[in-house]
């Protein structure tokens, strides 16, 4: 059987260069792309779909989701979700990279601090009537200014665009659910950034303390003040997704797995994730196969 692991998808990885964003029709990416996107993937970069019909279910990190006529999903990077296999899609399907967004260095506090890519629950949003209006006038905006490519000022502007459409959406939603205060501490966030690039390089939270120019009981009280875990089970719980990922998506052998995110020994990583899910990877591989 040929091996198949979760593919992962770049946008312009090696083309810093060129514009790290583009909007597309969603009817006719899927005609070109259907192959691959009907299959469960990852990207290095952000992704926006906008469905404007009530028609099939899209899938993120072992939940399907109802698609509904304006409702907006957010896929952060790393994440694995697909498309269901069909040719009735309508709406609007935005790339973009990280980059794109990040002007200083207080900007990575948008995709940290905000919910908009960080409500693993309900990684979507329901559109109002009142909202569709607006978020249409962005929209509207953004695929005039996207056809001056290489023109004076257009990444900026449409950086601008698309930051203050997702802020408006990042306002209702704190209208209209009981919004939990997202972390505002700097050093965590920039634990959370690190953690994201480097969990399956089997750093110890000293290892994490030093990277940040900090100890690891000042490490342990930022994390434990902002989530009430402490930095090891932060650690542990990236690579329990991560692992229940390749087990759930992908048909690797258990060791490569376990190799794959920095484990030398293979049983190692069985009793590792035993202790925290309560069954083998075996078992969980059977159970939701």
């Amino acid at each position: 059987m040929k091996k198949r692991n979760i593919e992962t998808y770049h946008f312009l990885k090696n083309e810093p260069k060129k514009r790290q964003f583009d909007i597309f029709d969603l009817a006719e990416y899927q005609n070109l792309n259907a192959e691959h996107s009907v299959k469960p993937h990852s990207h290095s970069f952000y992704q926006i779909i906008w469905f404007k019909n009530n028609e099939g279910t899209h899938s993120i990190d072992f939940e399907s989701y109802d698609i509904k006529k304006n409702r907006i999903f957010f896929v952060a990077k790393n994440q694995v979700h697909f498309f269901e296999k069909r040719s009735d899609y309508r709406g609007y399907l935005i790339h973009f990279n990280e980059s794109f967004l990040l002007h200083n260095d207080t900007d990575i506090n948008f995709f940290l601090t905000y919910s908009i890519f960080n409500n693993k629950q309900e990684p979507y949003f329901q559109i109002t009537e009142t909202l569709e209006h607006k978020l249409k006038s962005y929209l509207s905006q953004i695929k005039d200014e996207v056809s001056f490519t290489n023109q004076f000022g257009n990444s900026s502007i449409l950086s601008n665009l698309l930051k203050s459409m997702l802020l408006v959406i990042e306002r209702e939603m704190r209208k209209n659910f009981s919004f939990n205060k997202k972390p505002d501490n700097n050093t965590y966030l920039k634990f959370r950034d690190l953690l994201e690039s480097n969990f399956y390089k089997n750093w110890s939270v000293s290892d994490y303390a030093s990277e940040l120019s900090i100890s690891t009981k000042t490490l342990n009280a930022i994390v434990k003040s902002e989530t009430l875990e402490t930095v090891g089970q932060a650690i542990s719980d990236r690579i329990i997704l991560e692992a229940k990922r390749k087990l759930m998506h992908s048909n690797l052998f258990i060791n490569e797995i376990a190799f794959d995110l920095g484990f030398n020994d293979p049983y190692y990583f069985t009793k590792f994730f035993k202790k925290h899910v309560n069954f083998s990877p075996a078992e969980f591989r059977k159970s939701i196969s």
